[in-house]
């Protein structure tokens, strides 16, 4: 009996990884350079921004650095008017097969400015500020002014690219004014923050401080029970501001 060695093809069903230069912006949509209308509040308010001071960095695809490794963070003011098309800040050639992208909103002593000045610049790396915004809310003849330095840090991770190679990272300013911090449809309110004034026209986190939510049959915190205060409320909120790619969806998580 003659053995026939019959020779086996192997057929890999391998996707091979493309090179593509990906380029970084980011926007903070009509909310933050036009204000966010009264349509979108629940109680009437509307609010316009002055400034909206951001500092991002950490700008990863498929885990790999857009630019260099230790890339300085860099402070946009994203109340600027970009018509639209917000602002740029790095881009990287990336060998990957369906990558997903990482970024930080956080403070750090190492920043430059993005579209920022240097003055904006200063006042976000000696007061250790991720966020910083001014603004004012009103309603009818009602107005309140309001200055936010917030000094969480936030990754925002798998960031679902879908195919692109934009990495827009899109800041939703109305997450700022929710009323429940896991809620698939939260309100957009303002009523319990303008309660919250001591009567100078100015909303301070001082102000906040002041205001128990543990009371509220609203701002519900699930299970970060520590939080019982409205401004460490709105400091979990910052950690809900980052999209990708306008509407897109990260995974967050405040490591401060």
């Amino acid at each position: 009996m003659r053995t026939v060695l019959i020779p086996l093809l192997l057929v890999c069903a391998c996707t091979t990884a493309t090179e593509r230069t990906y380029e970084a912006s980011v926007y903070g949509e009509e909310f933050i350079e036009e204000g966010i209308p009264t349509a979108i509040f629940s109680d009437g308010w509307s609010v316009s921004f002055d400034k909206f001071l951001v500092s991002v960095g950490d700008i990863r695809v498929a885990d790999q650095p857009l630019g260099e490794e230790d890339e300085p963070y860099r402070i946009f003011d994203l109340a600027q008017a970009s018509d639209g098309a917000g602002f740029p800040i790095i881009d990287g050639t990336i060998t990957a097969e369906n990558p997903s992208a990482d970024y930080v909103v956080g403070p750090s002593s190492d920043v430059i400015a993005g579209n920022a000045t240097e003055d904006d610049v200063a006042l976000m790396k000696t007061g250790g500020h991720s966020i910083y915004v001014e603004g004012k809310a009103t309603r009818g003849g009602e107005s309140l002014n309001f200055i936010w330095g917030f000094s969480t840090r936030t990754r925002y991770s798998g960031c679902d690219l879908a195919g692109s190679t934009d990495v827009q990272l899109t800041i939703h300013a109305d997450h700022l004014f929710y009323d429940d911090l896991f809620a698939e449809n939260p309100k957009v309110a303002f009523d319990l923050i303008a309660a919250s004034d001591d009567g100078d026209g100015e909303l301070t986190a001082d102000d906040l401080r002041g205001v128990d939510i543990t009371t509220q049959e609203r701002y519900q915190v699930g299970n970060l029970t520590n939080i019982t205060d409205l401004w460490s409320f709105v400091e979990q909120l910052t950690a809900t501001l980052g999209h990708i790619n306008g509407e897109g969806h990260c995974t967050a998580l405040r490591t401060d």
